[in-house]
């Protein structure tokens, strides 16, 4: 095996282990900032909830299917408890 062959087959081992590690922290990355948003999403709805108000959640697939969930809070009265 000669000097150039060598060189090229450890640069592409070196080259697909790093495409590999970019795709994985890329991958992290994502997954990082869905939960982030996914967390802001779900405080704002039971802020909203605990004030009393009423909250309305739609979740559009990637399947064509969606989901819409309303949530109402109906105070409970005084006198009943």
């Amino acid at each position: 095996m000669d000097t150039t062959s060598l060189v090229l087959t450890v640069s592409s081992i070196v080259t697909g282990r790093i495409c590999l590690l970019v795709a994985l922290w890329l991958r992290l990355r994502w997954r990082t900032r869905h939960e982030q948003v996914r967390r802001q999403h779900l405080a704002s709805v039971t802020q909203v909830i605990a004030e009393g108000g009423r909250a309305e959640v739609v979740e559009q697939r990637p399947d064509g299917h969606s989901l819409l969930i309303r949530i109402v809070r109906i105070p409970a009265d005084k006198d009943t408890a």
